[in-house]
């Protein structure tokens, strides 16, 4: 980030202080923070290419599945990360954290988001395949709460999902739910669909009687840049 004359402005954000960031605000979580597996990098911007979750071009817009075994991949993450963890003795008793038994939190920022959502094509697939595969079947199960923060991508759609069936499965499941915006994404004027996507994701979920918590930040504040990043440190006044 540093060598890129763009990039090395939001070093604050990097994804090592991301994770300090998370930390503080987490204190009583362990935080595994997961580096796009692809950069993508222009004279004027770096782009975050998620492949490893969900396909997308070559600038990372995300073409969503109804199977990219997104899901899999994640628990196998957590599964190497637990495991390199115990390796490092670091004097807690690291083996009463096993990911089968604990309670997980998924958050995406920003372009981060679309990974949240090809998950969201794969719970509605495994509620339609429920034999496929028992051990992700248990996976989903762990997971308690899902944090959107200020998506974006520069797709023309699909910044969030508005399919009502899609949107069933996910309800099924009573993950609480976090959106957390900006005007940065919601004030848009090239993307207007962007926050009519959110509207009605949000609508959505809260006719089929999802927990959603809501949260707009800096509403009173011009858009900029500087607050799409800051949610990432405004979030902690709103944790409940």
């Amino acid at each position: 980030m540093e060598r890129h004359s763009d990039s090395k402005k939001y070093a604050n954000w990097s994804l090592e202080n991301t994770a300090s960031i998370l930390s503080e605000q987490f204190p009583r979580s362990h935080i595994f923070v997961v580096r796009p597996a692809r950069m993508t990098i222009t004279r004027s911007a770096v782009f975050s290419c998620f492949d490893n979750f969900v396909p997308g071009d070559k600038y990372g817009t995300p073409t969503f599945y109804p199977m990219h075994k997104a899901l899999k991949h994640l628990r196998d993450l957590l599964l190497c990360c637990l495991e390199h963890v115990k390796t490092l003795k670091i004097g807690e008793d690291i083996d009463s954290h096993n990911v089968e038994t604990t309670n997980l939190s998924l958050m995406g920022f920003s372009k981060g988001c679309a990974v949240l959502n090809q998950f969201l094509y794969e719970f509605h697939y495994y509620d339609n395949n429920s034999s496929d595969d028992p051990n992700i079947n248990h996976f989903i199960k762990l997971i308690k709460d899902m944090w959107w923060l200020d998506g974006g991508h520069n797709g023309p759609k699909n910044t969030w999902i508005t399919d009502s069936e899609i949107l069933r499965s996910f309800a099924k499941l009573r993950i609480n739910t976090h959106i957390h915006v900006t005007p940065y994404q919601m004030q848009d004027k090239h993307r207007p669909w962007i926050q009519r996507e959110e509207n009605c994701f949000n609508d959505t979920l809260q006719r089929m009687g999802v927990s959603v918590q809501r949260t707009l930040h800096f509403g009173d504040k011009a858009r900029s840049l500087s607050s799409h990043f800051n949610v990432l440190t405004d979030i902690r006044s709103n944790v409940q």
